[in-house]
């Protein structure tokens, strides 16, 4: 039977199977070996189940991924920790204040989204909290760019039925800084979501420590939501200090067009990218979110 895993706790996985939640198990094989990645499966994996029980049954096979977000973990050993796969759209969720906002953070998920085949979408929420202006002095990179921007207030419901409308029918996962407002966001597109998430974690969990897990949700109107705890640090995976500018649309079409051919953009005389952020081509504020990148990503080297 096909089913998709909607939480991983352990080594336990919480699978819908034809509109039901059943309790499975990895087959010793998929366990097995020396991995690449932090879970044989995540949130999001469509895989083959064999029933052992009633709602209860081992995960045999996993099948291929269409897209993924991961990050490097933290610690003295580096690795890949993927958080979700197979979704459609990233929605990064920024608070225009309270937390204060940061490009940087916006700036590294839109990098991991485009490398794992995700659309970045930004949503700026608590609007009601700063100027129409402060919101748009935020949004204004992004804007240009192209990409889905949409302005919330979670609690003063602005913005909340065009970001609900971007949701339904579609596999859409959320990351943010702790304290944006995911939860109150989420809860805002379909009340009573929360309750509903914790009693799942409950049953599912028991009392195992759930503070990396990411739930997968159902909306009633369509589609697919993956809840993803507030992400502290976003350490890029698997890009390499050469390759990042083509990770920033803005710079792609440039690439190519400087006197040196391996050009980092940075301090190179006769540098194509740097004379398009002179003459404001470029927004000053990505430009400088690639240069800090490129700083962490040499450092890591």
């Amino acid at each position: 039977m096909q089913g998709r895993i909607i939480r991983v706790s352990g080594l336990q996985c919480l699978v819908e199977v034809e509109r039901s939640h059943w309790q499975c198990e990895l087959r010793g094989r998929l366990k097995a070996g020396c991995r690449k990645t932090s879970s044989p499966v995540v949130a999001g994996d469509w895989v083959d189940v064999v029933p052992t029980a009633e709602r209860t049954g081992v995960i045999e096979a996993v099948h291929p991924r269409s897209s993924k977000f991961s990050r490097g973990a933290s610690g003295t050993r580096p690795f890949e920790q993927i958080l979700f796969v197979n979704m459609e759209q990233l929605v990064i969720v920024v608070a225009a204040c309270q937390p204060r906002p940061r490009h940087g953070f916006i700036d590294r998920a839109i990098v991991m989204a485009i490398k794992g085949n995700l659309q970045p979408v930004v949503c700026i929420n608590k609007v009601d909290l700063v100027s129409h202006q402060a919101v748009g002095i935020l949004t204004a990179p992004y804007e240009d760019l192209g990409y889905p921007i949409y302005r919330t207030s979670a609690v003063q419901g602005d913005g909340m039925g065009e970001f609900k409308e971007a949701l339904i029918n579609r596999s859409t996962a959320v990351v943010g800084q702790s304290g944006v407002g995911k939860s109150t966001l989420l809860n805002g597109i379909e009340p009573g979501l929360g309750l509903k998430t914790k009693e799942i974690m409950k049953r599912h969990d028991r009392g195992r420590h759930t503070t990396t897990t990411v739930h997968l949700f159902k909306l009633q109107e369509g589609g697919y939501v993956a809840d993803t705890p507030g992400v502290k640090e976003l350490r890029l995976w698997g890009v390499k200090p050469a390759e990042l500018a083509a990770y920033y649309p803005e710079l792609e079409p440039l690439l190519g067009q400087c006197q040196f051919g391996d050009c980092s953009h940075l301090h190179e005389p006769s540098c194509a990218v740097r004379e398009a952020v002179a003459d404001g081509r470029i927004a000053s504020a990505r430009y400088e979110g690639y240069r800090r990148i490129f700083a962490s990503l040499s450092s890591d080297a």
